[in-house]
Formats: structure tokens, C-alpha cells, sequence
């Protein structure tokens, strides 16, 4: 029987604020101690690390800068192996809860192009 081949690419966006000051120590946080396992251990392709605005705040600005960091799967099974061993790893509650001291507000949304949003629905 033959492999499935997903070519549809899932993008995964985190969005982070940091507290003013902290965007440094929380991307050098991220890049350190979340990373390495989202690659290995849930299969993430990193794809882009952006931050607005485009340069580092510190703590006597009124805001704090906001990291948009994206990292890609390929398919819907890759998708939810990704979400399965993420949910089920005390690690990555930990790192969140570590980190939550650095930051204003986080959020995680799940992207892809207009064109795979029907092969991605068959499931």
C-alpha cells in the first residue's frame, strides 16, 4: 500500500507580547527551551521569526514588542500528530508557565492557503 503524500502546507503562528523590555529574553527563551522539542519531537519546520515593531523596546517604553513566529507541517496527519504530542508533554505547559512572567499576551493560530482548504477538509 502506498504513502499519502500531503502537499498542502499548515502554518502555525505564535503571537507573543512581551512585556516592555522582555521580547529578548523571551525569544532567546523560546529558541531555547521550545524549539528544539517543536522540531524534533512534533515535527514544526521553523519558517520565519518577525517582531513588531521593528526594533527592541525596553522597559521604560509604554509596550512591549510583539514576536509573530511561524513554523509549518505538511498535511492534516502531520497537523494532528503535531497537536497530539504537544497536548500530551508537561514540558510545554511548563515552558508557557516559565515564561508568563515575560509577557503581556500570547495567542496561537493555524493558517494555510486559500487553495489546500479543500483537501485539507478531507480528512
Amino acid at each position: 500500500m502506498s504513502q499519502v503524500e500531503h502537499k498542502e502546507t499548515i502554518y502555525i503562528q505564535d503571537q507573543i507580547t512581551a512585556k516592555p523590555g522582555k521580547a529578548k529574553e523571551v525569544l532567546a527563551a523560546y529558541m531555547e527551551r521550545y524549539a528544539p522539542a517543536a522540531k524534533e519531537e512534533r515535527g514544526m519546520t521553523l519558517v520565519s521569526r518577525l517582531i513588531t515593531p521593528p526594533m527592541w523596546l525596553n522597559d521604560q517604553d509604554d509596550q512591549g514588542n510583539t514576536l509573530f513566529i511561524t513554523w509549518s507541517v505538511q498535511g492534516a496527519p502531520a497537523w494532528w500528530n503535531m497537536s497530539f504530542h504537544g497536548r500530551r508533554n508537561p514540558k510545554v505547559a511548563e515552558f508557557w508557565q516559565s515564561i508568563a512572567p515575560l509577557i503581556e499576551k500570547r495567542h496561537r493560530c493555524f493558517l494555510s492557503d486559500i487553495a489546500d482548504v479543500e483537501s485539507l477538509c478531507n480528512v
